[in-house]
Formats: structure tokens, C-alpha cells, sequence
């Protein structure tokens, strides 16, 4: 912990060490310079690590608790510091830039005034972007009316929203059909329409539709809300990598708190949840759930 501390400080970091009080302190809090917020908890396995009664208390419930109290987590262990000094040394100099990025974007976005925070009818649950690196959702005009090149339409609106909700786009165009819901003879008629669709371009598939050239996928934030139903496992998937990867190694319940907050949710319920579940199931090849602990592999 000491050599850490002199490290950071050599590199011109302001840090403390022991933050906090009782069962909840951190082993060093990196600092804003010249301020007294914190913008990383940096753990290391000393004397606060072997004091804990248990695994539990030490890896899960503290840094749960911590981490739902808005710390960001950065873990080193002493054998990787021993072993590989230079690149524990560059890992860390890394986090600590990021924190300080992440904070700086957090602490720009909360100084919109309060009338225009006043003037959002969803005020009570939008969180402000604190990850730049995710672009906002923005949706694509609808047809104006009904064309006979239908799947044209589809793929010009995939080509901006893509992965998108089946369900949610025939909200939407059900005027379309000449229906104010989506009946079946709406959800008939669509079908019939998308028949052949991949020759033009369009998978469907679990009730979303992909464009069939598109191999990569990023988490999209609000810029129009989506009920967390309407979000493809692959975006899904595509937040929690870059959540991870940003802090190095995170608890899952820390990954999942903070990925819902900035996709505007007011808490992680179990509908949210088992989405998330969902979507960490297929990272099995890249990241590592130890028992409740993820990082990338």
C-alpha cells in the first residue's frame, strides 16, 4: 500500500490512505487535485484485506456497499505488483486517468440549471451520462404512409436504430395497417411483408431485427428512452464489456447499478436484472464471473 501511495504521488495523483471509517474504509482514495472528492477506491490485499472475517465480507458486501454509494473500484494484488511492476504501474496510471475523466465528464454534465432540469417531464429518473464513450439512441423517421417497397422502409430505419425491437417498431407503424394496436392481423400482415427479408439486408431474430452486415455492437444511452425490454442482448452485453474493462475488475451488482442508471432506470429490479443476466450470459469468452466478481479475461 505504501509503495502504491508513493507511486501515485510521484506521478503527481493526490491520494489518501484509510478512507472512510469502520468496516468501510478503502485503502487509498485517489483524489481531484486541489479538492476533497474522491474519484477511485484503490484496494490492495494488506492488512484491511486479511483483517476481514470472510471472503464475503471482503470481495462482495463492503464494495457493494461502497460502490452503490457512487465509489468506482481498482484492485491490485501484491503478487501481480512484485511480479510485474511495470505493468501493474502502467495498468494503474491508466485507471486513474480514467477516473479522473469520468469525473470531470460527471461533474460537466451536472451544471445544467435547474430550470432546465425542471423542464424534463422525466426528471425523476434520468441520470446524467457520466460514460462519454456511448452514444446516444436516436430514433428514425416513421413512414409517412404506407410504401410498396416495405422492407426498403425497414432497412432505412435499421440503418440508424439496428438492432432494434420488433415489437417496439410495430408500435410505432401500426397507422401503417390502418390499426391503432398491434392485433393480429397487424402482427400477420408484418410477417407476410418481411418474408425473404435477408436477401435484402434484415435478420430477424428472438423478436429483434439486425442488419446482417452489422458484426459489432455498442450500448446506446437515452437520448430517446427505451423500456429495458426493447434493448438486444447484444447492447447489453456491449455496456457491461466497456463497464468492465473501464474499472479492470467490478462486482456485478456495481456493473449492474451503474449500467442501469445511465440507461435512465431509477433501480435494477428484477425485470432489469434478468435482462442483464441475460446479457452477461454471453460473455462467457471474454469475461470471468467469479462468484460475483467480474473481470475480463
Amino acid at each position: 500500500e505504501t509503495e502504491v501511495y508513493d507511486f501515485l504521488r510521484a506521478n503527481g495523483y493526490a491520494a489518501d490512505t484509510q478512507v472512510g471509517c469502520s468496516g468501510y474504509r478503502v485503502d487509498i482514495g485517489l483524489k481531484r487535485p486541489n479538492s476533497s472528492d474522491y474519484v477511485l477506491a484503490i484496494e490492495c490485499d494488506g492488512a484491511t484485506y486479511h483483517s476481514s472475517k470472510n471472503a464475503r465480507d471482503r470481495d462482495r458486501l463492503r464494495q457493494s456497499i461502497l460502490e452503490s454509494m457512487g465509489w468506482q473500484f481498482y484492485r491490485i494484488w501484491s503478487t501481480d505488483w512484485y511480479e510485474n511492476k511495470a505493468v501493474e504501474k502502467e495498468q494503474l496510471l491508466r485507471a486513474c486517468e480514467n477516473a479522473m475523466t469520468r469525473q470531470a465528464v460527471g461533474a460537466s454534465a451536472t451544471n445544467q440549471t435547474s430550470e432546465e432540469k425542471k423542464s424534463s417531464p422525466d426528471f425523476e429518473v434520468e441520470v446524467e451520462n457520466r460514460h462519454p464513450a456511448f452514444p446516444s439512441y436516436m430514433t428514425a423517421p416513421d413512414p409517412n404512409r404506407y410504401s410498396r417497397d416495405f422492407q426498403g422502409e425497414i432497412l432505412r430505419i435499421l440503418r440508424v436504430e439496428a438492432p432494434l425491437s420488433e415489437e417496439w417498431l410495430l408500435k410505432r407503424i401500426t397507422y401503417l395497417f390502418g390499426r391503432e394496436k398491434v392485433t393480429s392481423v397487424v402482427l400477420d400482415t408484418y410477417d407476410r411483408l418481411m418474408l425473404r427479408c435477408y436477401s435484402r439486408g434484415i435478420i430477424r431474430k428472438n423478436g429483434f431485427l439486425y442488419l446482417k452486415e452489422q458484426k459489432d455492437y455498442t450500448l446506446r444511452i437515452p437520448g430517446v428512452r427505451r423500456e429495458i425490454k426493447y434493448i438486444a442482448p447484444e447492447e447489453l452485453a456491449a455496456g457491461i464489456y466497456t463497464l468492465v474493462k473501464e474499472n479492470v475488475t467490478a462486482s456485478k451488482d456495481g456493473v449492474y447499478s451503474t449500467l442501469a442508471s445511465i440507461l435512465g432506470f431509477s433501480r435494477c429490479g428484477e425485470a432489469i436484472r434478468s435482462k442483464f443476466d441475460e446479457a452477461l450470459g454471453t460473455l462467457n469468452a471474454v469475461l470471468i464471473d467469479d462468484d460475483g466478481m467480474l473481470s475480463i479475461r
